[in-house]
């Protein structure tokens, strides 16, 4: 840029130099330095660095300034030369700041910081202001960070950078504020959208720094993040200063940022795009990109409370995300920031971040490795760590010198016969998870920094943890390397580690992480210059002491959680204090001994033959071992917790007699393992003892065979040393002492185990019974064991004659036939009212062939709230704003229909009413079973708006009724003129409350006495709010006497509202103008000649006062004359002012037209009509059809007397968006209702057809002779509506939708979510053609709320069959989907494939840029504009023709008064009074 000089007339004001240097000292003597970036209304911008010692400048010379480098700017850069040209001499310019003052006559540089960029958008007058700009935004790079850019950058990387960004931005909302990051991908879009602080153009928040590689601020917040609390959520997380744009970039290929602060109520957008930024890489020396400022949208609002940021990336890479798999790694990876147990003072689970995936909140994922893995650890102590971690200081180092992380060991035990990480696995991949791991190599180390995930560093172990290549020489080491597999480490550091540049790993030769690593191993701190301190809560820790304290704590948990010893499936005899534990490989006093095993999903049974592959355990090691298999010793009794478990097997080389014997006696049973094997369970978990059929054994034996002449595994008589006792039913758990005895033969009797002497059972009705045991003694008093499970009855008895029915009876002995169990015993009644409150019965239980009989005392009670009632229903009439129900009960009732139980707390919710007198959603039952809610309720919904009441209890909704309140509409039914002379009065205005049908409702009628207030509020500009008048209504009616208007020109508006029910309103606009008055009149050149002097008449002349006496009596109607030409004047101006506001506008389309044709879209007017053409055209060549008529005389404007009160037919009312839509729509409708012919009213549907006297279709008249005049005819039947006879929808309208949506809220399962896959109501996405936008009924109503909504209803739209059945539960009117389901009103299944040849047009749906769809919405924007033009002017030539008609009236009167008045002017020609001229009135 040259250096300019600019010259100020003013010899008090210095010079201004334009230069690019930005680092001028202030102090030089020049003045300080600004910064602007000028927004052209071209769409263009241009940068000025000015130095100026003054405080302001005048606007003209600083336009100048910019015009002059615009004009460079053009020179140099072609695509500014296609641009617009700007209007530099037009006398409207000024320019606009970020809050929208306007600035037009001095620039005050006292208001903006020097060294700072700030954005002023000039305005040349034009009415086409663009909202996005080239070049707005400077994003060149430090060269150095161009080589710091990551080599490997996956999908789960790049949108995880961007989450970051969000996650920091949300992170400082405030503590009480929503924080909220909301994901969306699909195969056209991925968006990201937090409501953080956000950005502008301000130096601190600006949006380059998103954009910007290296400019980021989060890269300078990292030391703020060092220290702190575990588990350091605090997501400081950039490194680099690149995550945003090359995230984005390495998604799609255009990225657009949209972004808004608090201060600044604006939305600054930024526009990337791949290929333009790697072409100026190349080529220029700077990255420039374009961008924009727009307002916010609505949503956005909504969403972010004033402030947010947008990113949408378009042309994404990967098209097919999975969108499952995407939110179970987003959640793996931010779960601290999702559910957290730490930060909460209570120990909840709290969710700090609210996280969304494609509509649906992380918190209700179930899947994802963290959420399955931590649902499969133990609930036992975690073995914690912490780490501090310092390096000596270096001169001149800038390295950070400190990091802390804190180390959680969690147990994963053996349980239900499987490791817990087996069944983490299988769980991952049943998930669809990638997982490539298995037991032996699962990552037992993961790592977040700061809170997050980093994916990639899955460590195998820390050195201490590693008992793998451990020499095993006792039986606790045996132990510990088995139970070392179990154990997962979770590390949390803080930002003292360093990661790599896509944050998905460590970096690897960070000193820091090589000592993470090293954690317990034997190199020395001198060796890595890392000091690292280990402590736990308590204490600190040498690492001797680390791997002291860890063992001990393995062996803990394996003590407590582990279910080895528990996989026996047969009858085990226990053995107490055997003699050769070492020999055994046990260390319990007692041990189970088991013939058959189950063991990772399969059984292991006595006699089985097995391989023991080599290097499965000692004394395996250089060969494999054939043997088989005896028995199974699992420690400790049934149900212990802990407890090793062993394998004894013969190997094939010892004869039978020689391996491991059983002796049962009747004391205490002996195991002598001879010369068998004892090896770990854990040979089976590692799959080293496998199967061996019958060939390779009997080839292995002969091979032994071939070596030895000794017979192997052949019967021995020592075997018959081993002997079987019968009746060993127990053994003592003392040990002392142990007697086998068989209990006496005589009757004994049964009795129910219980420890408490007077038993009583509570049951709710519908659940099981707890299990009930039962115990025989013999005469004795022996308990002695079952010999056949009896037959057994089980019932309730509630009193005489009355019983409860039992169901799902399971009856089982235990193991050892002492106990008879009686299980899952379900009690059903619906009877449960005549027992309350007390609610006590017998449990009787009895049998037929043994004399067993048993009650119990216990008591049934109610089940939870299945059923509610309202009583009394609530009726129409009593849906009035403001009523309080003076009679309400909720009755509640079980499953079974029984009355809860009272005390039992109900929540109730209600919207649309208020509960009197309780701040408590909570509300208790009676004793009736009933809640009273009388003179509690008061429904404060208004007018045509919904209210529902609904009964919760444990977050389940098992009530809900919803009501909508009457519709009712304030209308003005005198008529209140357009236009009105200043300083008048509007007199006599009335207005009236109507129904939905048109009928006034009386209802509405003020009574003091009956504290009914029923008052009209009249607001406008003339008066404040407290000054507002209120007239009363009389029976739905209320007239107003008069309203004063302004006595300035302009625009009068007024407000009228119920006083109490606000939302019937409505406002009314009067153009003001001022009339001439009297004064004015007699100044008008064209009414001089016909005036007289009337003062100078004398007062005794006869036929002068009868003159003056004509003049007076009729002076009014000049006046009037006088006053009807200015209303002709002036609206001639605003008609031709209408005439130029369309011809403006119609040019604009034009110009938008062609710049559309740039995005090679084609013709545009395609886009919109195209379709809709070639339908008609469809459908004129249908034969037989009334529409086919219609659509023939419609195209040739065939005049008749039924054709300008026929709106259309429905197939051509609208299009929709896509072609699936379009044909799943015609099927439901069906051909009949497509064709149907739309008449505003039932007059001209029944003209359409006539009939003869005998009741025949006359074809000779309407329709038919109109038919048979183009060679057509219609011989079928046909659908006619009557559009102002249509009941309408009653319910309100979607706001700022041109469309005219209906507001109706989105469909709710019984779970309170919207099902999947709901794309929205059929009404609704039908989108009428802008000429229909307008048609009317005579109550206001258009075609949505009329005909669409008659033949829709509530039909809801689905992306797929799945998603419309999925959510069956809450279909009222029907449903259809995208793939070409239906579901009819009355549940009825609509199969199989049509292919209609009636449907709605489709309106394109080419993928187009954001830029030309912003295009394509500003043309229909100036369509729907030129459409109210039109409107106008058809009102404003109405208008003046009626005020011609009366100036032509009036003027005829007063050309007949001026005939009456020349006898008598002739009669004072005779008498003339001096100086008094004479005046021909006729002329």
């Amino acid at each position: 840029m040259e250096k300019a000089l600019i010259n100020n007339s003013n010899p008090r004001k210095r010079k201004l130099v334009l230069s690019d240097d930005e680092d001028h000292d202030n102090d030089s003597g020049i003045g300080k330095v600004l910064r602007f970036k000028i927004l052209l209304p071209n769409g263009t911008s241009v940068e000025l660095t000015l130095q100026s010692s003054e405080n302001e400048m005048p606007f003209g010379d600083f336009i100048s300034l910019v015009r002059d480098q615009y004009l460079e700017v053009r020179k140099k850069c072609q695509s500014v030369k296609k641009k617009r040209e700007i209007n530099w001499k037009d006398g409207g310019l000024f320019l606009e700041d970020a809050f929208d003052a306007k600035i037009r006559n001095v620039i005050q540089f006292k208001n903006y910081m020097p060294n700072k960029c700030h954005i002023l958008r000039l305005n040349d007058g034009s009415s086409d202001v663009p909202q996005t700009f080239e070049n707005m935004w400077d994003l060149t790079p430090d060269t150095d960070l161009l080589l710091e850019l990551p080599e490997e950058y996956t999908f789960e990387a790049a949108i995880a950078d961007l989450i970051d960004n969000a996650l920091q931005a949300v992170w400082f909302n405030g503590k009480n504020n929503r924080k909220l990051i909301r994901v969306y991908a699909s195969k056209d879009k991925i968006s990201i959208f937090d409501n953080g602080s956000g950005m502008d153009d301000s130096n601190e928040n600006s949006l380059v720094k998103w954009g910007k590689m290296g400019a980021s601020l989060h890269r300078l917040s990292k030391s703020q993040a060092i220290g702190g609390k575990p588990p350091y959520l605090m997501p400081y997380f950039g490194m680099y200063g690149y995550g945003g744009p090359i995230a984005s970039m390495h998604l799609g290929r255009r990225t657009r940022v949209c972004s808004m602060t608090k201060h600044v109520k604006k939305v600054y957008m930024l526009f990337l795009q791949r290929e333009a930024l790697l072409n100026r890489s190349n080529s220029e020396a700077t990255w420039k990109t374009n961008g924009g400022i727009r307002e916010p949208l609505k949503d956005e609002i909504m969403d972010s409370h004033g402030s947010f940021t947008k990113v949408d990336i378009y042309e994404p890479k990967v098209k097919d995300v999975d969108i499952d798999k995407l939110r179970c790694q987003l959640k793996d990876i931010y779960f601290p920031y999702i559910q957290n147990d730490d930060l909460s003072d209570r120990g909840k689970t709290i969710t700090p971040i609210e996280f969304k995936v494609n509509g649906v909140d992380l918190t209700e994922i179930q899947g994802g490795e963290v959420a399955t893995t931590n649902l499969h650890s133990c609930n036992g102590p975690e073995f914690v760590l912490q780490l501090h971690l310092s390096i000596a200081q270096d001169r001149g180092s800038r390295e950070l010198q400190e990091a802390n992380a804190r180390l959680r060991f969690v147990y994963f035990p053996f349980t239900e016969r499987k490791e817990s990480i087996e069944k983490i696995l299988e769980k991952l991949i049943a998930d669809g998870c990638m997982i490539k791991e298995n037991f032996d190599n699962f990552s037992r180390v993961s790592i977040r920094r700061l809170g997050r995930l980093l994916p990639d560093s899955r460590w195998s172990f820390l050195p201490f943890m590693d008992f793998r290549n451990k020499r095993v020489n006792s039986h606790r080491a045996s132990i510990l390397k088995r139970c070392s597999m179990r154990v997962k480490c979770y590390v949390e550091t803080d930002a003292g580690f360093k990661p790599i540049q896509s944050k998905m790993d460590l970096a690897h030769h960070n000193p820091f992480t090589i000592a993470l690593k090293n954690l317990g191993s034997k190199i020395s701190d001198k060796e890595t210059d890392v000091s690292v301190e280990i402590s736990t809560a308590t204490k600190i820790l040498t690492p001797l002491q680390l791997e002291k304290e860890y063992q001990e704590w393995l062996l803990q948990m394996h003590r407590k959680y582990d279910e080895e010893a528990d996989a026996g499936e047969d009858k085990p005899v226990i053995v107490v204090s055997p003699a050769n534990k070492n020999a055994l490989g046990i260390s319990e006093d007692v041990v189970r001994v088991h013939r058959v095993l189950k063991r990772k999903d399969r059984s292991w049974s006595h006699g089985q033959r097995i391989k023991v592959l080599k290097g499965a355990c000692v004394g395996c090691h250089n060969n494999n071992v054939y043997a088989t298999i005896e028995y199974f010793l699992l420690e400790g009794f049934e149900g212990d917790a802990g407890g090793e478990a062993r394998i004894i097997c013969r190997p094939i080389d010892i004869p039978d007699g020689n391996g491991c014997s059983l002796y049962v006696s009747d004391e205490n049973p002996t195991l002598d393992i001879g010369r068998s094997l004892s090896l770990p369970i854990s040979v089976i978990d590692k799959e080293k003892l496998v199967d061996v059929d019958s060939i390779e054994w009997e080839n292995r034996l002969s091979k032994i065979q071939q070596k030895s002449l000794t017979s192997v595994d052949s019967p021995s008589p020592n075997h018959c040393k081993r002997k079987q006792v019968d009746g060993v039913n127990s053994i003592s758990k003392s040990f002392d002492k142990r007697v086998i005895g068989k209990p006496s033969q005589c009757a004994g009797k049964y009795e129910l185990l219980t420890d408490e002497q007077s038993p009583e059972l509570d049951v709710r009705v519908g659940s099981t019974f707890p299990t009930l045991s039962i115990a025989y003694y013999d005469i004795h008093g022996n308990q002695a064991p079952f010999q056949t499970i009896p037959d057994v009855t089980v019932k309730i008895r509630a009193a005489k004659d009355m019983y409860f029915k039992v169901h799902g009876i399971k009856i089982r002995l235990a193991t050892d036939r002492m106990i008879l169990k009686i299980m899952d015993s379900v009690v059903t009644s619906n009877e449960l009212d005549k027992i309350r409150p007390g609610y006590r019965t017998t449990l009787v239980i009895a049998s037929e062939k043994v004399p067993l009989s048993l009650s119990v005392p216990c008591r049934v009670f109610p089940g939870f709230p299945e059923h509610v009632e309202l009583k009394p229903k609530i009726k129409e009439d009593q849906l009035l704003p403001g009523f309080i129900f003076k009679e309400l009960m909720l009755e509640m009732f079980d499953t079974y229909r029984n009355h809860v139980s009272e005390g039992m707390e109900i929540n109730i919710a209600v919207a649309g009413f208020e509960m009197l007198n309780h701040c408590s959603t909570l509300y208790k039952v009676d004793d009736k079973g009933k809640i009273n809610l009388s003179g509690l309720l008061k429904l404060t919904a208004g007018y045509g708006e919904n209210a529902s009441i609904s009964v919760v209890f444990h977050n389940k909704t098992v009530f809900k009724q919803e009501y909508t309140i009457a519709r009712r509409i304030l209308r003005i039914t005198s008529e209140v003129p357009a236009i009105c002379a200043a300083g008048c009065e509007l007199e006599n205005i009335e207005f009236e409350i109507v129904n939905i049908g048109g009928e006034v409702d009386a209802k509405f009628h003020h009574n003091d006495q009956d504290c009914q207030f029923h008052m009209l509020t009249i607001k406008s500009d003339l008066f404040n709010a407290e000054e507002s008048i209120r007239y009363t209504f009389k029976h739905g009616r209320c007239t107003i006497p008069s309203i004063h208007v302004p006595d300035i020109e302009g625009t009068f508006c007024f407000e009228a509202s119920h006083s109490q029910f606000t939302e019937l309103c409505l406002a009314v606009k009067v153009q003001v103008i001022k009339m001439l008055i009297a004064e004015d009149v007699a100044q008008l050149p064209s009414l001089e000649e016909n005036l007289f002097p009337l003062q100078e008449i004398s007062p005794f002349n006869h036929e002068s006062n009868l003159m003056i006496s004509v003049l007076n009596s009729d002076g009014k109607k000049l006046d009037d004359i006088c006053q009807l030409g200015m209303k002709i004047k002036r609206y001639e101006e605003y008609l031709n002012k209408a005439h130029d506001d369309k011809a403006v506008t119609e040019q604009e389309i034009l110009v938008l037209q062609d710049n559309v044709k740039h995005y090679q879209l084609g013709n545009i007017d395609s886009l919109f009509t195209n379709t809709k053409e070639e339908m008609t055209t469809k459908i004129e060549s249908m034969e037989n059809s009334a529409s086919s008529v219609l659509c023939s005389l419609s195209k040739k404007n065939q005049q008749n007397d039924f054709m300008d009160e026929i709106i259309g037919v429905v197939a051509l009312l609208g299009s929709v968006q896509s072609p699936e839509l379009s044909r799943t729509l015609a099927e439901y409708l069906g051909e009949v209702q497509m064709l149907g012919v739309i008449c505003r009213s039932f007059k001209t549907a029944i003209s359409l057809e006539r009939y003869k006297q005998n009741g025949e279709i006359d074809y000779a008249s309407a329709l038919h002779a109109e038919a048979a005049s183009l060679g057509k005819s219609v011989n079928k039947r046909f659908l006619v509506m009557s559009f102002e006879d249509i009941r309408p929808y009653n319910g309100y309208l979607q706001e700022y939708d041109t469309q005219r949506k209906l507001a109706l809220p989105d469909p709710k399962l019984p779970n309170g979510k919207t099902p999947a896959g709901f794309m929205g109501y059929a009404v609704n996405m039908v989108d009428l053609d802008t000429h229909h936008l307008k048609t009317r009924t005579a109550m206001g109503l258009g075609l949505r709320e009329t005909v669409l909504f008659s033949l829709f209803k509530k039909v809801h739209v689905y992306k797929t069959r799945e998603n419309m059945v999925a959510a069956l539960a809450c279909i009222e009117d029907g449903a259809v989907s995208l793939d070409g389901g239906i579901i009819r009103e009355n549940g009825t299944l609509s199969l199989g494939y049509g292919n209609p040849f009636v449907y709605f047009p489709c309106a394109n749906t080419m993928d187009i840029s954001p830029e030309a769809k912003e295009i394509l919405t500003r043309i229909e924007e100036k369509k729907a504009n030129l459409l109210m033009f039109e409107e106008g002017i058809t009102k404003l030539t109405e208008r003046l023709q009626k005020y011609r008609q009366k100036f032509e009236k009036k003027k005829e009167k007063y050309i007949n008064l001026m005939d009456t008045i020349q006898p008598l002017a002739e009669v004072l020609e005779h008498k003339p009074v001096i100086g008094t001229p004479v005046v021909d009135l006729v002329d």
